[in-house]
């Protein structure tokens, strides 16, 4: 049952909150459940960070039109597969006030972003590699950098494509192929670099946690 729920315990966990809400349904896609998560004092400085170094990289006028900013909520990459499977284990981790957990159903689709000829949206195809997704998207553009595509999950998480990439994609994926920087920047350069603007928050989200202290 999908609501507000008060934590009873500061050791309070994931599996403590499904199971709360009475469990999964049988359309649930534990897989791309995300939790979005209030930004404390320290986590808003680390995306200042990110965004001072992302600044002096792409230049004040670019982040600006990126409408790039420090901001009150950021996703935590989670694994609720995990943590329903194995309660009280890394993966079900503790949870903290605020804590906004979106479970969605199945999404048996992939999208295609950033330095391809058309971005698309496709159908998930079981044991497909990178190369057939990328083939639905018309393919590389020429300022594509080939060497530094990424995949961003449903739940938050953001990983490099290794080798074909077979084994990584999964339904509700994004595929991201970052284009090369130049020397003048236009509206086309601005969204190679974006790609989609909630890809972008990820991103920053996600370099920030990775430079805790």
């Amino acid at each position: 049952f999908g609501g507000s729920y008060a934590m009873t315990s500061r050791e309070e966990r994931l599996s403590d909150l499904i199971n709360k809400a009475g469990g999964a349904t049988n359309y649930a896609y534990l897989r791309g459940a995300k939790l979005t998560r209030v930004a404390n004092a320290s986590e808003k400085k680390r995306m200042g960070d990110v965004i001072r170094l992302m600044s002096r990289q792409l230049g004040e006028v670019m982040m600006d039109s990126l409408g790039v900013r420090v901001e009150d909520h950021f996703t935590v990459g989670i694994d609720l597969e995990k943590a329903l499977a194995n309660p009280g284990s890394t993966a079900d981790i503790v949870l903290r006030e605020g804590d906004v957990i979106s479970i969605p159903k199945n999404n048996n689709t992939v999208t295609i972003n950033g330095a391809v000829m058309v971005p698309n949206t496709v159908s998930y195809m079981e044991g497909k590699n990178i190369d057939y997704y990328l083939n639905q998207a018309g393919g590389y553009s020429e300022n594509a950098k080939k060497s530094k595509k990424f995949i961003v999950y449903m739940n938050g998480q953001v990983t490099k494509v290794k080798g074909s990439g077979k084994k990584q994609i999964e339904p509700g994926c994004e595929i991201i192929i970052p284009s090369k920087a130049k020397k003048k920047t236009n509206m086309g350069n601005i969204l190679g670099y974006a790609t989609t603007f909630s890809t972008l928050g990820v991103m920053v989200a996600s370099i920030a946690n990775l430079i805790k202290k």
